[in-house]
């Protein structure tokens, strides 16, 4: 029903209803709560009034809009709005409909029992034949008498007087946020005079002389004639500014409201506004009779958080940060500044046999306004169908552009099975407990229902990748299940970044680091809004290709995404550090220590930059001891076991690094460790033992590369350790060309020995002039610094002044990093002999001593916390 601009405001008749506890007056537009006005927002009164007029039906979302917007074009969201601001003002929760019901797919009814104010009263009836004439001329004579002594007008000021007060009082009395009493104390006083009033002006008159008792003044000196005039003109003064007020508060008020309520209008304007475009999913409540369905509500949350996180014009903070705020005191506007997020989407769920009730509401975290809200009430297969409308909503409030790609996106369905859906988000929950083997077990049942369930793929290439080898399987097997699983998901739906992360971490693994770069760059595409993708492919950059500021771009990024998640920042610290921005670094981890006490990965952290940086490895040894004490793994355990060892007491470190092997017996880092405490100690045996199955898990990674080809070195197999680069790093040599860069300098060095004793000496030359450029623009000592390699290439030319000149810089600088290890290369042969030599490495080991002799002293004080035994999880 159209109506022009003007009469959108107004109802099509004055009326003045009531329903329950509630007065509506169209013709003073205001609402009334036990007498006490109610602020509410003119499109809310608008749709209400509207609504009440038409309760014997259901009215259609098309029709309010063409009502309350006459020729202005507007979106759903703006009608949506308009609903959930009226079911504020009336006390209507939308989760029990009692006044505004939702009829899904149809449209919006009045349905609370309504009466009618605005008929007057019937008198009774009266005889014409009844009664002596004298009966009738009594009231006559009253009537006239009242209005001789100016009653009537005292009456109609004192109710002019009396509302313009209260009106005022309901404007005024909420700006000094006065408590609910004293509007219904004012109330009770103001109908309490107005009996006193009448009685007043009945008994009393005004004379020249003052006030006096009505029956003491002669009628021939009354001046009650002149009094009424006084008092008509009152009357009108009072009138007048009764229409000012109105105006004021209906048009001036109105169009200048609070920020909470301007921001609604804003949300309402034809004209486009720009509102936040970061969004927080909180975990939706279980409002389940049955609390084992939380899973349910978390799934239908967490998969809301995954589709935004699709949209690239739109920010949405991650699980983790998110999640953390789960039972909460927090109010929005605190989670908001703590996730740094404009807009915050909340919710609950409420599944009952085949039904299942869903409400979302999204809010301004600025100011807690609801900016959108929606029940829905559907069969459980419609499951889809809600979240597609919630994201679509969404989008649709926060003016989110979609490509046509999301709109296909969230048209196509994840798998037609509730079963198998549920399932999936059974798994998801397990898999973030980390109980991988009951999150691989519901994955694939979800798979068994599903064979097109694309999703639950990803779920288990993830779960795989999580267990790792702890379910007894080889890491290589591993691997290749995890593989299957992410490429069968893509070949469904090519569009999963989640997948391509999976892919990206197996090819990391494998030490194919181009090909994990590619799949990385690739999900953070997909995914502009995966926190996970982009910290993954910011440690991959750091750790192997040394690009530091990409890197330290990208985990910024994934702690904007996911700001209360302290791996990332705990990383973006680790490349500050190796940036030489030490400070910084310490800021970093502090604040990752704030968020997460107990997060061992600080620690770890700390652990590095002093065993890297410093070259401090007694204090690189408590820091590890606090990280091992919080997550005793078999790296940790190893780790801790290769700093004993730094520190020249190889019988220590057999203790710790036997506990990692006994934990883990695949744990790359205890198989690496078995293999330097053999080479420390002088057993060749073990050494090829440890070395062949570390190179067998990692035949790319530094450690087991380089241990190889030095044992093919001392052997005399110079042809065989040629054979290991042509295979894993064919790029160095490239005759005449060989590409060397930050993420295989080390190799190049190494490699350029293996050719110099193989006659190749031109390439080798190349490879030795290459590396010196590239280690140029690497830090000196640091976790990613050149490691002496740089040493290793003036050795190696024979250019000994030069060598010991750069090793007297690494010393004095801290390196102690794997210092007896590197000192022993091939390559320094040249300098054994060398008294300068030789004093330099009598320092370090002096250093050491004193370094071990500190920790020992510690360790009988007990000022270090004792590590608990763990027990052995053998295979």
């Amino acid at each position: 029903m159209a109506q022009s601009p003007a009469g959108n405001r107004r109802a099509s008749t004055l009326m003045r209803v009531q329903f329950g506890e509630y007065q509506l007056d169209t013709e003073t537009r205001t609402l009334r709560r036990g007498g006490q006005r109610i602020p509410v927002q003119s499109k809310a009164f608008d749709l209400l009034a509207y609504l009440i007029e038409r309760r014997e039906r259901v009215v259609c979302s098309d029709e309010l809009l063409d009502a309350l917007w006459s020729g202005l074009h507007v979106t759903p969201a703006a009608l949506s709005t308009a609903v959930q601001k009226a079911r504020q003002a009336v006390g209507d929760d939308g989760e029990h409909q009692a006044v505004l019901h939702t009829e899904h797919g149809k449209g919006f009814r009045f349905v609370a029992e309504v009466t009618d104010l605005s008929v007057p009263e019937t008198a009774p009836p009266s005889s014409a034949h009844s009664g002596s004439e004298s009966a009738g001329a009594a009231p006559k004579s009253l009537i006239a008498e009242l209005k001789r002594r100016n009653v009537f007008r005292v009456g109609v000021a004192y109710g002019i007087v009396a509302w313009l007060l209260m009106e005022m009082a309901s404007v005024v009395l909420p700006t000094f946020e006065a408590p609910h009493w004293v509007m219904k104390v004012l109330t009770f006083l103001v109908i309490l005079g107005f009996p006193s009033a009448l009685i007043l002006a009945w008994a009393f008159e005004l004379t020249p002389e003052g006030i006096k008792l009505e029956k003491s003044v002669d009628r021939a000196e009354s001046i009650t004639q002149q009094t009424g005039r006084k008092l008509d003109f009152s009357i009108i003064g009072l009138l007048a500014l009764a229409v000012v007020f109105l105006a004021v508060d209906h048009y001036v008020l109105e169009t200048e409201p609070e920020p909470a309520t301007a921001a609604a209008e804003r949300v309402l304007a034809a004209e486009p506004v720009e509102l936040g475009k970061s969004i927080a999913v909180l975990p939706f409540l279980n409002m389940s009779a049955d609390a084992g369905q939380e899973y349910f509500a978390d799934g239908i949350a967490e998969e809301l958080l995954n589709t935004l996180a699709q949209f690239e014009d739109l920010r949405v903070v991650g699980r983790t940060s998110s999640f953390s705020f789960r039972n909460s005191d927090a109010n929005l506007t605190e989670i908001g500044e703590a996730l740094n997020a404009d807009v915050i989407l909340e919710g609950s769920v409420r599944k009952a046999g085949d039904r299942v009730r869903i409400t979302a509401q999204l809010n301004n975290a600025k100011d807690g306004f609801h900016l959108w809200s929606e029940t829905y009430d559907r069969e459980l297969t419609n499951i889809f169908a809600i979240q597609t409308e919630i994201a679509t909503a969404i989008a649709t409030t926060l003016r989110v552009r979609l490509s046509s790609e999301d709109r296909d996106r969230l048209a196509t369905e994840p798998t037609e099975n509730l079963e198998a859906y549920q399932a999936y988000l059974r798994g998801k929950r397990r898999l973030a407990a980390e109980e991988t083997v009951e999150a691989i077990k519901l994955f694939e049942k979800a798979i068994d229902l599903d064979p097109e369930f694309a999703l639950a793929y990803v779920g288990l290439a993830d779960s795989f990748m999580v267990e790792d080898d702890s379910a007894g399987l080889l890491r290589m097997d591993v691997l290749e299940r995890a593989r299957a699983m992410a490429n069968k998901a893509l070949a469904i739906d090519a569009r999963l970044g989640d997948a391509h992360a999976v892919l990206a971490r197996i090819r990391w693994l494998e030490t194919d680091f181009a090909g994990a770069a590619a799949a990385y760059q690739r999900a953070v595409t997909l995914g502009p809004s995966s926190q996970r993708a982009f910290f993954e492919y910011g440690s991959l950059l750091f750790f192997k290709f040394g690009r530091y500021e990409e890197a330290l771009a990208l985990t910024k990024r994934a702690v904007e995404l996911d700001p209360l998640s302290a791996e990332p920042i705990q990383l973006a610290g680790e490349i500050l550090r190796t940036l030489g921005r030490l400070e910084e670094s310490q800021r970093w981890h502090e604040l990752a220590l704030e968020i997460d006490p107990d997060f061992a990965g600080v620690y770890f952290g700390v652990m590095g930059h002093h065993w890297f940086d410093t070259g401090r490895i007694d204090e690189a040894i408590i820091s590890q001891r606090k990280g091992l004490i919080i997550d005793p793994n078999a790296w940790s355990y190893a780790i801790y076991g290769w700093l004993w060892l730094e520190l020249g007491d190889p019988d220590e470190a057999e203790h710790w690094i036997s506990r990692a092997y006994e934990m883990d017996p695949e744990e790359y880092y205890a198989i690496d460790a078995l293999q330097a405490l053999a080479i420390f100690r002088g057993d060749d045996a073990a050494a090829r033992v440890y070395g062949d199955k570390a190179y067998e898990i990692r035949p790319r990674d530094e450690l087991s590369l380089t241990f190889m080809r030095d044992r093919r070195i001392r052997e005399g197999r110079y042809a065989e350790a040629r054979a290991l680069y042509e295979e894993h790093y064919p790029e160095l040599l490239i005759e005449g060309d060989p590409r060397v860069e930050q993420s295989n300098v080390r190799y190049a060095v190494d490699l350029a020995l293996v050719l110099d004793r193989t006659g190749d000496r031109e390439q080798s030359e190349l490879l030795l002039t290459r590396s010196l450029e590239e280690l140029r623009n690497t830090p000196l000592i640091g976790i990613r610094g050149s490691a002496i390699f740089n040493v290793l290439i003036h050795a190696q030319r024979g250019e000994k002044q030069k060598a010991l000149s750069a090793l007297r810089q690494y010393i004095d600088a801290g390196w102690r990093g794997a210092w007896w290890w590197l000192l022993e290369k091939p390559e320094l042969e040249l300098l054994h002999d060398e008294p300068e030599y030789q004093a330099m490495v009598a320092e370090i080991e002096a250093d050491m001593a004193a370094q071990l002799a500190r920790v020992r002293e510690m360790e009988r004080n007990g000022e270090l916390e004792p590590i608990p035994e763990i027990p052995a999880t053998t295979q």
